[in-house]
């Protein structure tokens, strides 16, 4: 029997997440660990769960799909969520492409997200934040403002780990290229008086819920047609 409309997914999961025994990469599209992870902290099984790419990846969905399907819940694929029915989806999981984030997507994509998601349903956002320029690019404010948006609920802030904790301690693999521009940013930082660049270890995922019945529904359907809306 399937659970009432309205009702939540089940108990606040931990504000962090440690990822296991070993260390996955930041910047990977659909980080498959952290996919279930979320979808065993914010599904059950037999759920409705659409993965929902962003307009200018190119990444294929096809890997968090199948990570979705293989945790017992029904996923679509990637050429099925503008065919997905408005209000059924239990969770929505979309995954901000690295080095890009705009306002007019991160609209468009959380409006759809909106449209998607039955009363009580949930959207997860994996975020990648980029300092590849020397400064920090942090999206999670952008999608929080377009969540604010969307008149959805912001439910909760995880901080998750990528590297693996043992004896207490971060253990951190670094290739040598990696290692370099690390001791670079921390001898410029030495030289100049500046505090020492820190090593980042950790991605943010923001969870949202769908309070009512769709006020977003039109703006949604508008942008898709539209493809704008500021």
């Amino acid at each position: 029997m399937r659970r009432p409309s309205s009702s939540t997914t089940g108990p606040t999961p931990a504000t962090v997440w440690a990822c296991g025994p070993a260390q996955f990469p930041l910047d990977e599209d659909w980080p498959v660990r952290l996919i279930q992870q979320v979808v065993r902290a914010f599904s059950r099984p037999d759920d409705r769960v659409v993965v929902l790419p962003w307009p200018t990846s190119s990444s294929s969905t096809g890997p968090a799909v199948e990570a979705v399907n293989d945790l017992g819940r029904r996923a679509n694929s990637e050429s099925d969520v503008e065919q997905e029915p408005t209000a059924t989806a239990d969770l929505v999981i979309t995954c901000t492409p690295p080095h890009q984030t705009i306002a007019e997507l991160a609209d468009q994509v959380v409006l759809t997200a909106a449209r998607l998601l039955r009363v009580g349903g949930v959207l997860v956002v994996l975020t990648h934040n980029d300092a590849a320029s020397g400064e920090l690019v942090d999206r999670t404010g952008q999608v929080v403002t377009s969540a604010q948006f969307a008149d959805l609920l912001y439910l909760q802030h995880i901080v998750a780990v990528h590297a693996p904790i043992h004896s207490g301690r971060f253990q951190v693999d670094l290739n040598d290229h990696d290692a370099e521009e690390l001791h670079r940013a921390r001898h410029r930082a030495a030289v100049r008086g500046l505090p020492a660049p820190h090593l980042r270890i950790h991605s943010d995922v923001l969870v949202f819920a769908q309070p009512h019945d769709h006020a977003a529904r039109p703006l949604a359907n508008a942008v898709i047609e539209a493809g704008v809306i500021r």
